[in-house]
């Protein structure tokens, strides 16, 4: 079967690889859709060394069908959600092992690229349980690439007052209001401290979410929150070195009692988050309509990589998926 494999910094390749067997406790899942998700991007641009990387690179959001399952807990042909998976090997490949309890099945009527969204949407749900009433907060989102656009859309449903996206791109920003921003923030005309403080009457922000990763934006999410106010960390902090390690302002985030709540995705047992996303979404609470930009071939994952780390204005990338032909 087909893999895709980073060669070198921006170059994908294929190769053949075994078609895996399950064993004891496992089975078989063709994919049928994998997104591109920031986190990948590092490997991409070269910000972890050593190439060439693992067959079936980063790839860990995707939906798929049972291809084979010994034990018989799943049906053939049954739609998933991956998580659990073979994490030697990710998901840019044509199938892939995973355990064989406790998937969420997913509807086989449902377009697949709005179900798939229902991994990442579990990832910005999750640190919501961890805080307390958002209801008539104000809450600012920095970065609105499709986790942050997430982010947005979930604080409006949570009942969040003053919903502030910070995004230099002017077609996230407009699609942030479309998804529940109240105001919208260009970082690079104005200073989002001096914003943030007149759209608040000095107030500053309650919540803050750090949807980048990067050094500038970490460091910025204590400036905007109000004393005694909460900072999610959710970009994964790897866009600049490998270690992700960053300089915060830790001595002022003391002082004035700020809470840093980091999330990385939905944990070990994360069934609870995604159920609770598949169910918003089929609901119809969030408007996902041209989330996913771009639905592209898995043999055009070079081209999809480059959309989503180049992200060319007259394509106005978003969510970014790879679609795998059936069997």
């Amino acid at each position: 079967m087909k893999a895709a494999r980073l060669r070198a910094v921006r170059d994908w390749e294929f190769v053949d690889v075994d078609q895996p067997v399950p064993g004891a406790g496992q089975m078989r899942v063709r994919l049928e859709q994998v997104a591109v998700c920031g986190s990948d991007l590092p490997e991409f641009l070269g910000v972890h060394p050593g190439f060439p990387k693992a067959a079936g690179g980063t790839g860990h959001e995707a939906i798929g069908r049972v291809d084979s399952c010994p034990s018989g807990s799943y049906a053939e042909g049954e739609r998933v959600l991956l998580w659990g998976f073979d994490r030697v090997h990710g998901l840019f490949q044509e199938a892939v092992l995973t355990h064989d309890q406790g998937l969420l099945r997913l509807p086989s009527d449902e377009v697949p690229e709005r179900v798939l969204l229902t991994q990442l949407l579990g990832t910005v749900i999750r640190p919501f349980r961890k805080l307390g009433n958002v209801i008539n907060q104000r809450a600012v989102i920095l970065g609105q690439g499709p986790a942050g656009l997430l982010f947005t859309a979930v604080l409006r449903n949570l009942g969040a007052r003053d919903i502030v996206a910070v995004e230099p791109l002017d077609w996230r920003r407009e699609f942030a209001s479309r998804m529940g921003a109240t105001h919208t923030i260009d970082p690079a005309a104005v200073d989002p401290v001096e914003a943030v403080g007149e759209i608040t009457g000095g107030a500053m922000a309650d919540l803050v979410v750090e949807a980048v990763g990067g050094a500038e934006t970490y460091a910025a999410a204590a400036g905007l929150c109000r004393r005694g106010g909460t900072v999610i960390g959710f970009g994964v902090p790897d866009k600049q070195v490998s270690g992700g390690v960053l300089d915060l302002p830790l001595l002022e985030m003391q002082r004035r009692e700020i809470n840093l709540v980091m999330t990385l995705n939905a944990g070990d047992q994360p069934y609870d988050d995604y159920a609770n996303a598949l169910a918003w979404i089929e609901e119809g609470r969030l408007d996902l309509s041209g989330l996913v930009s771009h639905v592209l071939p898995f043999a055009e994952i070079q081209r999809a990589f480059e959309l989503a780390a180049d992200r060319p204005a007259p394509e106005r990338p978003a969510k970014i998926v790879l679609s795998f032909e059936a069997p």
